[in-house]
């Protein structure tokens, strides 16, 4: 087999759909369509990659109660809603009648093999996906929708009026009409407004304080982000009036779509019921906001490059340095560097000023533009280090906001679960001015009566009062269910899985985590040019890597790519940072290495470009604390990268001072020049001088003491009267130089092993991608005990072998090591484990296809069996959540197979460049890489 050749994918794909599923691969266990939603944990579906990382990247746990028959008849449903769709023959078809290639069928990929490689494969594929999961999304959409806006299929209290509830709308609407007459060029009040279903509800009864029982949502920050991240943000149809049917909080959830009043709504049911003093607000803000549009704000780089800046490092430098030259004293007094910074602040107000007026000459609806968002008044239970000035929260961003923000213009009403107030304030001076005290009748008019001040007024005034109003009106109970949100679609956290945010210079992804199979949550790419083009930085984070990588940043720049990789503690090598720019796993290329204090040799850097290394340590017990070693540059070899040893040809070491040794005595840098073959000594400062004492060892051909010649040794001593050292010294002193260079060689080549070890392992580790999970977890980790559970019995049973007859185990090698390395033994292992490499990759692709699949089949017939009248309410609603949770594992399925081919090229070029650098190739031709196209 030609390894270059990329025919070898289509003979794969062949093979492995000819039996429909690879035999190598795991145990699918989310392939059969399973309603007994009353599993255990331990129960629970798994993963289905043979990494740690799941299809569904949250198995849920259905724990609804359900009676038999229900169960039954859903069962029977669901089978004859597939009969159907297998007598239509789209079950097996990835694309039915567009003319698409196929994912499954191995007739079209043995059609493939003669028209196409595997890079049209995977593109195929993924497009087609990519159509199968918006057709699933539309049908879906509009299945909830029908289900949540029709009768039957949502609770009473969503379509019916309570008595109380009757009540408080006739006194609304007395209200409402009070008001018309009392400011007849105010905004109509939003207090009674339709629901999803038609009726009419009053807003403060749509806020459920509710409270989520997941161990992340501790904090106000925490909600708010969550709500932010979890629902979909959509703009108001009329921008300058309030819509006439607001959804439930329920419905919200269970859409993941909101404009501004539902979504703040629902942070406000969340808020109030963790404890805050939270009000939902409707007002009026900047286009920019009521968009939600976040590509007008410039993203700052410095918070996510972790380089120090160039002026940092030279003012720590300075500070070391014993020698720098002292700072300028600065002859400017106070007074006048008073009046430059009042002067700076004033241009600074100017162009602020400048910025508003264009931002309200560019938009034609400024100040007319309605919003709704959330006000926290802090109470004194709240939180100790919260100050009493209450501020605000925009539920699109999930970010706290300062009433002083001039993105919000004015404010109109504010409610939450008890009452509704109106702002008799002039909405003309900004957000600033106004007095948040709702007790003041002056600056604010509220619906319902208070009943701590109706139970403060005397009997006359009660009566009087009773008598002008009715005491007995009180804001009833939320009609709305209690807010929950299932563990799977928690797990999920964004819509699809995954998140795109656009700034003015940079592009945020956000995923949810185990969604992608390399462990990657966010990735943020900055752009020097508008329109996102010419990259200048990006920054990724990970999570849950097995190699313990959390973070990588590149640096684009026209000479070479720098790439930063930040790891966590806990690895074999204790490596930190690893910094390169060129070639990933050469030696010849720029590196950096920084390493956690646990190392054994107290390294914590090194150092690398193409002829040298350079080392730095701590709290080492010879106090060594930098070395440097120069290499002699080897050439090479027919374009392969190979890592091989090279000789050392200057050895550079420093140490700290020792006070227990005499300073003449005690080294301070020792130079082993192999080229000119001689060992260069300084000693340590002595107190009070400003030179050092130096020894010039040239080395003999044969170190003896006859052959000793005492001019080989050369000395500068500070103080003559110190005394030179006698001719039996110096013949000592040089022979433990010898064995000092000796120990700094191995220490060299040792270090340099452990150099190519490292790149080698970041290679393989950057192949594989492997996510670990921990044993804690019951929602992923199904697949993980049991493959401990087979590693244990393998154990036990290899103990019970070796107890029953004695194994030599030293055979294997001794047998291997009697057949030498040929040429076309070597080429065959070679193309072993690229073809194995090969297969696995093929063959996860194939098993997630498939997995979609079947999971998409299931899919039409959950949507077709909601279409049909006879279904009772119960039986909907299980249908609902079922096809929800398929649904979600839809979308992640969707992601994964996007990810496999965009990362393909990068893991077969890693194995390349990996198996060119071992020792045992080099005979063989070099592997060529792909390109970013996979071809």
């Amino acid at each position: 087999m030609d390894p270059d050749s990329l025919d070898w994918i289509w003979q794969d794909l062949a093979t492995a759909d000819s039996t429909n599923e690879p035999k190598a691969d795991v145990d699918n266990d989310d392939d059969d369509f399973d309603f007994d939603f009353c599993r255990s944990g331990d129960e629970g579906r798994g993963s289905d990659d043979d990494d740690v990382s799941s299809d569904s990247s949250a198995g849920y746990t259905w724990t609804a109660a359900t009676d038999t028959n229900t169960m039954r008849e859903l069962r029977e449903l669901v089978d004859g809603v597939e009969k159907e769709l297998k007598s239509m023959s789209f079950v097996n078809d990835l694309d039915a009648g567009d003319g698409s290639a196929t994912l499954v069928d191995s007739e079209h990929l043995e059609e493939a093999d003669r028209e196409s490689d595997d890079t049209r494969f995977y593109v195929d594929a993924v497009d087609a996906v990519r159509r199968k999961i918006s057709q699933v999304r539309l049908v879906w959409a509009d299945a909830v929708h029908r289900c949540t806006t029709d009768g039957k299929n949502v609770p009473d209290s969503f379509v019916k009026t309570t008595n109380i509830e009757k009540i408080v709308l006739l006194y609304a609407s007395n209200f409402i009409e009070q008001f018309k007459m009392k400011y007849p060029n105010r905004r109509q009040l939003s207090l009674v407004l339709e629901n999803e279903c038609g009726v009419q509800k009053c807003v403060c009864t749509a806020i459920k304080p509710s409270r989520l029982v997941y161990h992340d949502l501790d904090d106000l920050i925490s909600y708010s982000e969550f709500v932010a991240n979890y629902i979909t943000y959509i703009k108001l149809d009329d921008p300058t009036n309030v819509p006439k049917k607001i959804m439930s909080p329920l419905t919200t959830l269970e859409n993941q779509t909101a404009n501004c009043f539902e979504l703040a709504i629902l942070l406000a049911s969340f808020l109030i019921g963790y404890g805050y003093n939270a009000f939902v607000v409707q007002g009026y803000a900047t286009e920019s906001v009521c968009n939600n549009d976040l590509s007008k704000i410039k993203l700052d780089m410095s918070k996510y490059d972790s380089k120090p800046k160039p002026d940092e490092s030279d003012d720590v430098e300075d500070v070391n340095d014993i020698y720098a030259v002292d700072f300028e004293i600065d002859m400017c007094s106070e007074f006048v560097n008073l009046l430059i910074e009042e002067e700076k602040k004033k241009s600074i107000v100017v162009d602020e000023v400048k910025e508003n007026n264009i931002d309200r000459s560019s938009d034609l609806l400024y100040g007319r533009r309605v919003h709704c968002w959330v006000m926290i008044i802090p109470l004194e239970v709240e939180d100790e280090k919260t100050t009493n000035n209450p501020y605000f929260i925009e539920p699109s961003v999930g970010e706290r906001k300062e009433i002083s923000d001039d993105s919000y213009i004015g404010i109109e009403f504010i409610w939450n679960h008890k009452n509704y107030w109106i702002n008799l304030q002039s909405l003309n001076n900004g957000c600033t001015e106004y007095k948040i005290d709702l007790t003041n009748k002056k600056c604010w008019e509220q619906f319902l009566p208070d009943e701590t001040q109706y139970l403060q007024r005397s009997t006359l005034e009660r009566r009087h009062y009773e008598n002008e109003s009715s005491r007995n009106v009180i804001m009833p109970n939320s009609w709305v269910s209690v807010l929950e949100v299932p563990r799977n679609k928690y797990l999920m956290l964004y819509p699809m899985g995954k998140k795109m945010t656009r700034y003015m210079n940079a592009l945020k992804e956000s995923y949810a985590e185990y969604i992608l199979p390399d462990g990657l949550i966010e990735r943020i790419t900055f752009y020097a040019e508008p329109e996102y083009k010419n990259k200048m930085f990006v920054k990724e984070f990970y999570r849950h890597r097995v190699d313990k990588l959390i973070s990588l940043e590149i640096r684009f720049s026209v000479d070479k790519n720098e790439i930063v990789e930040y790891f966590s503690s806990g690895r074999k090598d204790c490596l930190k940072t690893h910094t390169f720019s060129g070639e990933i796993n050469s030696l010849d290329s720029d590196r950096s290495f920084v390493f956690y204090n646990l190392r054994l040799d107290s390294m914590i850097k090194l150092e690398i470009d193409h002829i040298s290394f350079t080392t730095t340590f701590s709290d080492r017990s010879d106090l060594l604390f930098w070395c440097m070693s120069e290499f002699e540059k080897l050439e090479n070899m027919d374009g392969q990268v190979i890592n091989s040893k090279r000789k050392p040809k200057l050895i550079i070491e420093k140490y700290l001072r020792d006070e227990s040794k005499h300073k003449d005595r005690d080294i301070a840098t020792i130079h082993y020049d192999f080229a000119l073959n001689n060992i260069f000594v300084q000693y340590q400062f002595g107190e009070g001088q400003i030179t050092q004492s130096k020894r010039l060892f040239i080395k003999p051909t044969v170190a003896n003491s006859k052959d000793f010649d005492p001019e080989s040794v050369t000395e500068h001593i500070v103080y003559p009267y110190e005394g030179h050292l006698e001719p039996h010294e110096s013949y000592t002193l040089l022979q433990e130089m010898l064995n000092a260079e000796i120990e700094a060689v191995r220490a060299i080549s040792k270090l340099e092993d452990e150099v190519i070890e490292i790149l080698e392992n970041r290679s393989r580790e950057r192949s594989e991608c492997k996510l670990k999970i921990n044993s804690l977890d019951w929602d992923r980790n199904y697949k993980t005990r049991k493959l401990l559970q087979i590693k244990k019995d393998k154990k036990l049973a290899v103990v019970e072998r070796e107890n029953a007859e004695n194994i030599d185990y030293a055979l294997p090698y001794l047998e291997s090591g009697k057949i030498p390395y040929k040429y076309d033994k070597v080429s065959k292992i070679r193309d072993k484990v690229v073809s194995k490499f090969r297969q696995n990759t093929i063959n996860q692709f194939i098993r997630v296809k498939n997995s979609f699949l079947k999971k998409e089949s299931k899919m039409r017939s959950i949507t077709m069996a909601l279409e049909k009248d006879n279904l009772n309410v119960e039986l909907k609603n299980e249908m609902l959540k079922l096809g929800s949770s398929m649904k979600n594992e839809l979308e992640v399925l969707t992601l994964k197979l996007q990810r496999y081919k965009e990362i393909r090229a990068e893991r077969y070029n890693n194995l390349v460049m990996y198996l060119n650098s071992k020792p045992e190739f080099k005979m063989l031709p070099p592997l060529k890489l792909l390109d970013s196209n996979g071809t």
